[in-house]
């Protein structure tokens, strides 16, 4: 264990360092995956007003309704699997961030508490 409160500050401005990294690649992580969560929301919309149409249709229209609806189901089939496939991913930069921020302030309080220890 370090017992010096200078070489524990010096750990916690690395570690504060790694963890301003881990922040910022969490951060844009995490709007990557707000835009697949809003694509698939978007699309969850669009194949649901495709079934609330009411109106007659005539079979040309009926058929052009369907065509989108299967587009707009292949669509969301496809985000959804992105979002899938994504979220492992966000998940462990999630709490690799966590764990660089708890790092740091785990030596802040060591520092201080040796500082601490040292004007008694």
């Amino acid at each position: 264990m370090v017992k010096d409160a200078g070489k524990l500050a010096a750990l916690e401005r690395i570690a504060r360092l790694k963890a301003e990294r881990e922040l910022r690649k969490f951060a844009a992580f995490n709007q990557h995956m707000m835009a697949a969560r809003q694509r698939v929301e978007q699309l969850q919309g669009v194949l649901e007003q495709s079934y609330r149409h009411h109106a007659p249709l005539s079979l040309p229209e009926a058929r052009m309704a369907n065509a989108q609806a299967g587009r707009a189901a292949r669509e969301l089939r496809v985000a959804d699997r992105e979002l899938e496939r994504l979220t492992p991913r966000f998940e462990k930069a999630r709490r690799e961030a966590a764990r660089e921020f708890g790092r740091a302030e785990v030596l802040r309080e060591l520092a201080q508490a040796k500082l601490r220890g040292r004007q008694e």
